[in-house]
Formats: C-alpha cells, structure tokens, sequence
C-alpha cells in the first residue's frame, strides 16, 4: 500500500515538473535569452555612443591650420621668401616640409606647428 501511495506521488509530481518545465519555465528561458540579447545590443550602442563623442571632442581640439617653421643651422627662426608656409591640412604640411628638407638638405630644418588660427599680415583670419 505505502508502494502504490509513493508511485501515485511520483508520477503526480513528475506530472507537474513536466507541465512546469512546458508552461512556465521554458517562457522565462526564452524572456532571458531576449533580454541578454537587448542588453548586449544596449551596451554595443552605448560603447559606439561613447567612442562617437571622444571622437568628436578631440576632432574639436585638433588645429584648424598648420604652419611650417623654418630652422637655420644656428637653430633661428627664419622667413624664406617664395615658400609656402600655411596649409589647411597637416599632410599637405608635411608633403611640404620634407619637399623643402630635400631640396635644401641641411642648410634649413622645417618643422610642422599646428595653430587654432594664424594671422596673416593684415591680421585676418585664413
């Protein structure tokens, strides 16, 4: 009799661990794996968030004009008539500045400075 009570038992909990694990488990397996896949969404787009404002807070910091300085051999600054010395790009600047470097080998060091802003001689903005 004890025998038939314990299977009777058995089987009714085994009965309702299957239905538990079909109706309620299995719904909230599926809610998490929803809910991982937002938050991992969530913290993609707060990283990209992230790196897009650094980004533009250096972009803000970089000079707006690049200039070339010439050094002579007694490491003076000097003006050199007929070079060009402002550029709007620092590529531009440094294709100058090893241009001039090869074509006055080491009379003249040329060195590329950025500016927020230079002046010119009537004192506008370039």
């Amino acid at each position: 009799m004890f025998s038939l009570i314990l299977i009777e038992i058995t089987k009714a909990l085994a009965f309702s661990y299957k239905w538990i694990e079909q109706n309620i488990v299995s719904y909230i397996q599926e809610f998490v794996r929803a809910f991982e896949q937002i938050i991992i969404i969530l913290a993609v787009v707060i990283f990209l968030l992230i790196i897009v404002h650094m980004t533009l807070k250096h972009l803000k910091k970089l000079p707006n004009v690049y200039s070339i300085e010439i050094v002579d051999i007694y490491d003076r600054v000097v003006v050199l008539d007929g070079l060009r010395a402002n550029f709007a790009t620092h590529a531009a600047a440094i294709s100058y500045s090893q241009f001039y470097a090869n074509l006055y080998g080491n009379q003249y060091k040329f060195r590329v400075v950025g500016h927020p802003a230079i002046l010119d001689n009537n004192r506008k903005r370039l």
